[in-house]
């Protein structure tokens, strides 16, 4: 018998017959034949953390590539909504897993039920450029200021960088907005948070110089925190782990053909999102190779979802809400699913 995890399924039969006539020996014949049946692949959905481009490449080449369907699962990769973060996706059933970063997991309603499985990015991807023109030369200048963030709760890591820097956040505006850049370049705020990957490129693109900005950095302050780890319910996990363990595989070999094969990765992102230029497709997907070969893929290899950026989501989230974990983090990250997939995909070189 012949099968796989999903699609056709393809068993082999034999009926046997036993005829026999008086005075003589039975006579025994058997006739072959095959029975085909298709197996629905389970749907496995993921809610991404922004619309599809190639920040998520590897879950995107999973997703329309055999490669989810290899594993036995259907994914679906869902863009973000608006009016409904990545984690309460997670958390009211409409989505199987998320791309959230740990610290989501430690400010969302119900932190005990979340865990995260794979950490992809193992740096954190945010600068916050700020004008000279304002007078801002060093993070203290900030105060009474107005930095342009991100709607929904995106703010932690910049909160957490002006209170190490013992800047009062009190003295400062924030405006959500979901064009951090223009308002930066028409200078109606002082300081707007960016990524690397993103954001920045977007700077320089309409016209933005770096020698009117001072780059910020959370790093120099030790309160950098990552953004894309994939999220997931623990009461999903246990109730199919083979299915979270094909999802697991999936993402894993997903983002090791991304990584192997760039040009592959490139040519579907510019399918999925025609309005994007490629040259911007390409130097989004550079950017992030270069905060997923980094820390601990290098330590341990691709996807691991290293305890330690838990940890500093936790001093984060006591620093400025007083919230403390007195059960320790370790419950909020599940590695073994890790651990269970083929090595090949947990690479730590390329």
């Amino acid at each position: 018998m012949g099968c796989g995890a999903a699609g056709v399924q393809i068993c082999e039969l034999f009926e046997l017959r036993c005829t026999w006539k008086a005075n003589s020996r039975p006579s025994i014949s058997t006739r072959r034949f095959r029975l085909d049946w298709t197996v629905p692949a389970l749907k496995v959905r993921l809610r991404l953390l922004w619309f599809p481009q190639a920040q998520f490449a590897g879950a995107l080449l999973a997703e329309h590539s055999e490669i989810a369907m290899r594993h036995g699962i259907n994914l679906e990769c869902q863009p973000v909504k608006t009016n409904e973060s990545p984690i309460s996706a997670v958390l009211s059933g409409r989505a199987d897993l998320c791309v959230a970063s740990p610290s989501h997991i430690l400010e969302s309603d119900d932190p005990k039920s979340l865990v995260c499985l794979l950490t992809f990015q193992q740096a954190s991807s945010l600068v916050y450029l700020s004008r000279r023109d304002h007078g801002v030369d060093g993070i203290h200048r900030l105060a009474g200021k107005r930095i342009a963030v991100w709607p929904g709760s995106e703010d932690l890591e910049l909160n957490w960088m002006l209170h190490k820097a013992g800047v009062a956040s009190g003295d400062i505006e924030f405006v959500p907005t979901k064009d951090t850049v223009q308002l930066l370049l028409d200078g109606e705020v002082s300081c707007a948070q960016m990524t690397t990957y993103n954001e920045y490129f977007e700077f320089l693109e309409r016209g933005g110089r770096l020698t009117d900005v001072l780059c910020l950095s959370a790093r120099d302050w030790d309160a950098d925190l990552i953004k894309d780890g994939i999220i997931a319910r623990k009461d999903w996990l246990e109730a199919d782990p083979a299915r979270a363990q094909a999802a697991v595989n999936s993402l894993l070999e997903g983002w090791t053909r991304a990584l192997d094969n760039a040009n592959d990765a490139i040519e579907l992102c510019a399918k999925i999102r025609p309005d994007v230029d490629k040259r911007f497709h390409w130097m989004q997907f550079n950017e992030i190779r270069k905060l997923i070969v980094n820390g601990a893929t290098l330590s341990h290899g691709l996807g691991f979802p290293d305890s330690r950026h838990v940890l500093q989501a936790a001093k984060a989230v006591s620093d400025l809400h007083g919230r403390e974990f007195k059960d320790g983090i370790d419950g909020f990250v599940a590695v073994n699913f890790w651990r269970s997939a083929d090595p090949s995909f947990r690479r730590s070189r390329w």
